[in-house]
């Protein structure tokens, strides 16, 4: 399981007195662990995909993004950050992710960044592990530092690729194999020969769970054939909910709380949260009237705030009293961001004397789209920070070097 979260700044903040502040309190450093076990039971007729999803978090997340002009469906598993820790797309390709290790890994010059996440970006336009393997040998994925990824396809095919100096590290097999958390275990009983089935497969599992706050989260099993999936959501527990790849993508974009799936099912689907669409901020076109003014003024404000020079006669005195302790902080995070490089208006709405305007705020190292919201008398009453992404190959000075 990928336990990088540097990209947890793609998490929705719903507090409506967020102050500016919010933009970097969405980015979180790296948080690293020797966590989960992943892996592959396969013969001549059937593959499938097992992984143990182990955290901190509880907050676990299954969701769905339908095929679109340049994408594949897929399903991915991961936490309310959006950021998927593994997945399974239409082709039957599958994959997730051990962390734990520490490899001096520095990509190479050579190599292209991709928008977001670089492993839903190779799940949605891959079929076969070898088309996964000349991804990850032609764009970044700066997480080989301190994880592994397991990937495996219809055909029985599978690679676990990690990195050591600026080499990836491939290793190719067509046969049953894994590794993790629970690397004994799962030894032990893949020198047995297990069938591939989801009961000998739900057995290692079980066999695999670590315990603890940081153990394992939720189980899951892919079947790269028929596009089946088996979640167990209760950590612990051995009820499962049964679900199939083309029956969920049908619905359209939507998401589960994994530990909620059984009721859930029988509910209207969730609508996805920001987080978990591909590239959230392309929905929001500039208005055709940039009101000039106000973009200055806004432009004002985050340029006050990260000079360290805010005055409070910008801001409803409640909002205020909320920031002004914060100034020094504000600061330094909006100028980890680096520097605003441009602030185009994508959204307005008026309430009675209130109001309030949606802007993509640029910076050097990542793309905000923000929220200010005026009182009757033109003061600044909340910031609220909806939504982020990181610009391709930029990081943020809070990541590892």
């Amino acid at each position: 399981m990928l336990q990088d979260l540097r990209l947890a700044c793609l998490q929705l903040l719903r507090d409506p007195g967020c102050t500016a502040a919010a933009i970097a309190l969405l980015i979180t450093a790296p948080i690293r662990g020797n966590a989960c076990t992943i892996f592959v039971l396969t013969d001549a007729d059937r593959t499938l995909f097992f992984n143990n999803g182990d955290w901190f978090n509880p907050a676990t997340r299954l969701w769905f993004v339908p095929a679109g002009k340049d994408h594949l469906g897929c399903a991915y598993l991961g936490f309310d950050n959006g950021w998927a820790q593994g997945g399974l797309n239409t082709a039957g390709l599958a994959f997730d992710w051990v962390s734990g290790f520490e490899e001096k890994y520095e990509p190479g010059r050579d190599l292209q960044s991709v928008r977001g996440n670089p492993s839903e970006r190779m799940l949605e336009s891959c079929t076969t592990v070898e088309e996964a393997v000349a991804f990850y040998r032609r764009y970044r994925e700066p997480d080989f530092a301190r994880s592994r990824i397991l990937i495996a396809d219809r055909t029985g095919a599978s690679v676990v690729i990690g990195a050591s100096g600026e080499q990836l590290q491939v290793a190719s097999l067509r046969q049953s194999r894994g590794f993790g958390w629970g690397r004994a275990a799962l030894e032990r009983e893949l020198a047995k020969s297990p069938a591939p089935t989801v009961a000998n497969g739900a057995a290692i599992l079980r066999a695999c769970r670590q315990a603890g706050d940081g153990g394992t989260k939720y189980s899951n099993v892919f079947d790269l054939r028929s596009g089946g999936m088996v979640l167990f959501p209760i950590p612990g527990r051995d009820e499962s909910v049964a679900l199939t790849l083309a029956a969920e993508l049908a619905k359209g974009p939507h998401y589960y709380d994994i530990t909620g799936l059984p009721g859930q099912l029988a509910a209207p689907p969730q609508p996805l949260h920001h987080n978990m669409k591909r590239f959230y901020l392309d929905e929001f076109a500039p208005l055709p009237d940039q009101e000039t003014a106000v973009t200055e003024r806004v432009r004002a404000l985050i340029r006050d705030s990260a000079n360290g020079t805010m005055r409070s006669e910008d801001y409803a005195p409640e909002f205020w009293l909320v920031l002004s302790p914060q100034q020094k902080k504000v600061q330094a995070e909006l100028k980890s961001l680096g520097g605003l490089v441009a602030l185009t208006l994508v959204g307005r709405h008026d309430r009675g004397s209130d109001r309030w305007y949606r802007f993509r705020v640029e910076f050097d190292r990542i793309t905000v789209l923000q929220r200010f919201a005026f009182d009757g008398q033109d003061r600044v009453e909340s910031v609220q920070s909806e939504a982020s992404e990181l610009k391709p190959g930029a990081r943020l000075r809070a990541d590892p070097p």
